[in-house]
């Protein structure tokens, strides 16, 4: 399923939720992007890829949605228009359970679980500490701070997005779990970046 958000008369924020289902590949999927539309179309794309043409997610009047060769969407007939809703960083605070783990069925052991508190420290940033651990490493302490991000809607506008990423480049790598470089928060209890779940 997806959600899709107006940041502004041409960004949108989407969040997609799936099931991968191609053995070896087996699992559930949660992504959170910022589109940029195309100018003079009705595609959008992520702003991350370096190739204008490649990763567009076409919009028909018809109420579907094209990302790519196989990702159709159609729009239910009950659905409601949304308005952005920022995520506060002090709905955030609290402990957090998560995991990192690979779609692929024979790195499932190396996945890493998560306990952590999160503590905002302004309306756009919060900190993050606590225990890791997976196979490799057994266990480590991380404790990093974490920024939303802005998307530049042009003319001097600058949209707030629900997406937060490290504010430094270093990430708790120090056994080999996996580096979270971007997580999006659906709403104050639920978040998804690549392979991190909680």
């Amino acid at each position: 399923s997806m959600t899709v958000v107006p940041l502004g008369a041409d960004t949108i924020e989407t969040w997609r939720t799936g099931c991968v289902f191609f053995p070896p590949f087996i699992g559930p999927t949660a992504e959170g992007a910022v589109r940029t539309r195309n100018p003079g179309t009705n595609a959008f794309l992520n702003p991350q890829n370096p190739d204008p043409n490649s990763n567009l997610m076409t919009f028909s009047a018809d109420g579907t949605a094209k990302s790519g060769c196989c990702c159709g969407y159609k729009k239910r007939r009950t659905s409601q228009k949304r308005a952005f809703h920022k995520v506060e960083t002090r709905d955030l605070a609290g402990t957090w359970c998560g995991c990192c783990c690979s779609p692929c069925i024979p790195l499932w052991p190396l996945s890493c679980f998560y306990w952590t508190r999160k503590k905002a420290l302004d309306e756009d940033r919060y900190a993050e500490s606590g225990l890791r651990c997976g196979l490799c490493p057994w266990w480590s302490i991380c404790s990093e701070t974490y920024t939303r991000t802005y998307h530049d809607g042009g003319g001097g506008r600058s949209y707030p997005t629900n997406g937060f990423g490290l504010e430094d480049e270093i990430t708790c790598i120090e056994g080999g779990c996996c580096p979270i470089a971007s997580t999006y928060y659906r709403n104050s209890g639920y978040a998804a970046g690549g392979p991190f779940f909680a």
